[in-house]
């Protein structure tokens, strides 16, 4: 399988699993996904805005646009928008992706009060997958916390036997 695959498939995936998530949560109450549990970020709304700042984050420095701004530990999320801010990046981002193969492979040079690297965007991209799947079992696991259960298969290999194998 070469590098284009694999970047498309996985552009195709965090499209797939980003509208899991959403469409699950959509079916509780937002007391449910604003109420607080011990975790890194302690709501269900909490994580999803982290979710959706940084894919924004790791999609402005891959696509070369402007970094966003935002609070890293808000005090009011609306839910709603995040995740509609979620869905459209993961298209813009798969967009980009898919349209950029050999850009993908380029070296990017990030300098942040947090990290300095130069990495190729592929391997960002990388990152970014791995970080959301990450938070996204953090979203599971408040959610048993708090009531907001029975959630969706959200994994990679799930994903590749049902799109590939039908």
């Amino acid at each position: 399988m070469n590098t284009t695959t694999i970047l498309a498939k996985n552009a195709d995936y965090n499209c797939w699993v980003t509208e899991q998530l959403v469409n699950w949560l959509q079916k509780f109450p937002e007391e449910l996904l604003q109420k607080q549990c011990p975790s890194s970020f302690n709501s269900i709304a909490k994580t999803l805005k982290h979710i959706s700042d940084t894919q924004l984050y790791w999609s402005s420095l891959i696509r070369e646009t402007a970094a966003p701004v935002f609070d890293y530990m808000p005090s009011v999320v609306n839910t709603r928008t995040e995740m509609k801010n979620l869905l459209e990046e993961a298209v813009l981002l798969a967009t980009y992706v898919k349209n950029n193969t050999t850009t993908m492979q380029e070296r990017k040079r990030i300098e942040t009060e947090w990290f300095t690297s130069n990495f190729p965007k592929l391997e960002y991209f990388q990152h970014l997958i791995i970080h959301t799947s990450y938070h996204r079992g953090q979203i599971v696991t408040i959610g048993h916390s708090v009531g907001v259960n029975n959630a969706p298969m959200m994994d990679f290999n799930y994903w590749n036997v049902q799109t590939n194998q039908l």
